[in-house]
């Protein structure tokens, strides 16, 4: 399941919650508006009932006119007066009583409430009629509006610091120890903060003390080789001395190999990637193998890939000194076109699935020599270049593949 982006997810709660608070009330208003009519047609029904109880016994017009007044009603007295308001006007509901009919009308914005008691006609304006008003309603829809934008506005400033730690711990993660991701406050956010800036305090001393053991060894290691080297060069020619200069050659070149891997799997290697013939890549991968030639049968086709040379032949060197290491018959074959590089070489299918073996460390049981570290520095070169690495085992014959 694909995890929702927290300030997405937020927003997304707070939009919901201001449409769930728009319709509920929406829906009192109407509801609300109802309840204001229905207030407003049975105060008029008891008034009416009132007033024609009042004809009923003959009351004098001055007790009625009272009585409306009482009732926020005013007795419209003048004849043609009542009927240029009943002219046009809209019939709002009738309700019968037994003394008659009472008609409710509107006009004007006005309420009008026309008693009929057996022909007799009397018409009242209703003083007290006030249209129903959402104002009110809307206006605390505003403020509960306004109420969960701040809570939003209030939770966004409080995780906003949760970006700037990403963008910090994502430059970490890039190789860049120089970052720094404390956050000033006492909150918990803060808190996660000033430990992941201890731990990358931490690392980078770790990684400060790595290089410089590393260094170190370097160091140490160069230093008697460039002695023998010398030393041998004084030696009088002889196959005891080729050996000699070989072995030295092929020592030098297995310390700078691991010195670029270490840097390239710590992330400060640079890929100093150029366009490159195939051929160049697999001739300079024999030198450093440091075997004949003949050992192996070449398909090259001349095509030209975007890679660091100095690395790329490393990787190559690795997988053809693997071949011959494990081959039955010590000799390998290299196949080449636009889409990917074979190495091929007669033997028994890998006991474990490839990615076992590009572990740092990890053997076969049938391991001839070394550290195990062969197809996990070409795993780490094959990566850094986007390339595929893959294995598969045919007709006898284990078949590693990088593909472009």
């Amino acid at each position: 399941m694909r995890r929702i982006p927290i300030f997405l997810f937020i927003t997304a709660i707070f939009v919901i919650a201001i449409l769930a608070a728009g319709t509920a009330f929406y829906f009192y208003s109407v509801g609300d508006r109802y309840r204001h009519s229905q207030m407003m047609v049975q105060r008029n029904i008891l008034f009416a009932q009132n007033i024609l109880l009042r004809m009923e016994r003959n009351n004098a017009t001055r007790e009625i006119e009272d009585t409306a007044m009482k009732y926020g009603m005013k007795l419209i007295k003048d004849r043609k007066e009542g009927v240029a308001l009943l002219k046009g006007a809209k019939l709002l509901g009738r309700q019968p009583t037994p003394f008659g009919f009472i008609d409710m009308l509107e006009k004007d914005g006005k309420v009008y409430l026309l008693i009929n008691s057996f022909g007799r006609l009397v018409l009242f304006e209703d003083l007290k009629f006030k249209p129903y008003d959402p104002k009110v309603v809307w206006i605390y829809f505003i403020m509960t509006t306004l109420l969960l934008l701040l809570i939003y506005w209030s939770i966004w400033l409080k995780l906003k610091p949760l970006k700037s730690l990403q963008k910090c711990i994502r430059k970490f993660g890039e190789g860049d120890l120089n970052v720094h991701c404390a956050i000033e406050g006492s909150d918990e956010i803060a808190q996660v903060s000033q430990a992941i800036d201890e731990a990358i305090d931490r690392i980078r001393m770790l990684i400060d003390s790595r290089n410089l053991f590393m260094r170190n060894i370097m160091h140490e290691l160069k230093t008697p080789l460039a002695k023998g080297t010398l030393t041998i060069q004084m030696l009088p020619e002889s196959k005891q001395k080729e050996r000699l200069e070989s072995i030295f050659v092929r020592l030098d070149g297995a310390i700078n190999e691991f010195g670029a891997v270490e840097q390239l799997s710590s992330g400060r290697f640079p890929i100093d990637k150029r366009s490159v013939m195939i051929q160049d890549l697999v001739d300079q991968a024999i030198d450093l193998a440091m075997i004949d030639k003949s050992r192996g049968t070449y398909e090259i086709e001349p095509v030209r890939i975007d890679a660091d040379f100095k690395l790329f032949s490393i990787a190559l060197k690795n997988l053809i000194d693997n071949a011959i290491k494990y081959s039955d018959n010590k000799r390998f074959a290299v196949a080449a076109d636009r889409k990917q590089i074979v190495v091929e070489s007669g033997g028994k299918r890998l006991e474990h699935p490839l990615v076992y073996y590009t572990r740092p460390y990890t053997q076969g049981e049938g391991a001839v020599s070394g550290l195990g570290l062969g197809l996990y520095i070409v795993d780490i070169i094959v990566k850094a270049h986007g390339f595929g690495f893959e294995y598969e085992h045919e007709n006898g014959k284990n078949r590693f593949i990088i593909r472009f």
